[in-house]
């Protein structure tokens, strides 16, 4: 009965963490979609004219709660990153080792998305609206822009392990792996081609692979939770 009992705990732990993990990964998402229209980011190589329209001219305010609502789905997609690690560890070396980079390659890209991007960008638009040279401006907000293209490479290297991890865990669908890989993919080549435009494309192959992965997540929950194994009679 005490076995029985701890299994099904185990399992109730285990439907809790997916279903945990679909909702955190689509958090991440409404949170980052909700917080572009506050935002006016000039893109590397934008004119003088435009650079000055967003970081001299444009509401303060306005960008600063866009960009801390937009830190706050970083921080929620550092827990999917994390517990997709957990789930996704399976009982093996290579799954194990697979699921520590997910983790690390996940926490990285936090990182580096936070302290290099958000941080350059929210100092060039407040030295834009304090009298620093629209020269200066520029220079710092292109500090922002390149560590987004580097950002981009490691989420890739995070899209290919969790893919790598799912297939050998067998934990989600195939085609979650298989989307994960041409999504990762893209998102590495993007980088060097950035200029071709390919990353905005590679980006929504990523969004759309993301926001999959949460409702496989989700139907993962619901699966667990139908195979729970039934209490056994106790023994008389």
């Amino acid at each position: 009965m005490s076995t029985t009992t701890s299994t099904m705990t185990r399992d109730s732990g285990h439907r809790r963490m997916w279903l945990t993990a679909g909702w955190v990964v689509i958090a991440h998402t409404v949170l980052l979609f909700g917080a572009l229209p506050f935002e006016r980011t000039p893109l590397l190589g934008d004119s003088p004219k435009a650079a000055a329209a967003a970081l001299v001219n444009g509401p303060m305010a306005r960008t600063f709660a866009g960009g801390y609502l937009e830190t706050l789905s970083f921080l929620v997609f550092l827990l999917a990153a994390t517990l997709l690690a957990r789930l996704l560890r399976g009982r093996g070396e290579v799954s194990g080792w697979l699921a520590s980079s997910v983790a690390a390659a996940g926490t990285v890209f936090v990182a580096i998305t936070i302290s290099v991007g958000f941080a350059a960008g929210a100092a060039a638009t407040y030295d834009g609206h304090h009298g620093a040279p629209l020269a200066t401006v520029i220079a710092i907000n292109d500090i922002r822009n390149f560590g987004y293209f580097l950002s981009v490479a490691v989420l890739g290297l995070f899209t290919l392990c969790v893919a790598s991890a799912a297939q050998v865990t067998r934990s989600l669908p195939r085609w979650i792996s298989y989307s994960g890989y041409l999504a990762g993919g893209l998102l590495l080549v993007s980088v060097p081609a950035e200029r071709s435009g390919i990353m905005d494309l590679a980006n929504m192959a990523w969004f759309a692979w993301f926001l999959a992965l949460g409702v496989s997540a989700l139907r993962k929950a619901r699966s667990t939770a139908m195979v729970a194994p039934d209490p056994q009679p106790a023994m008389v």
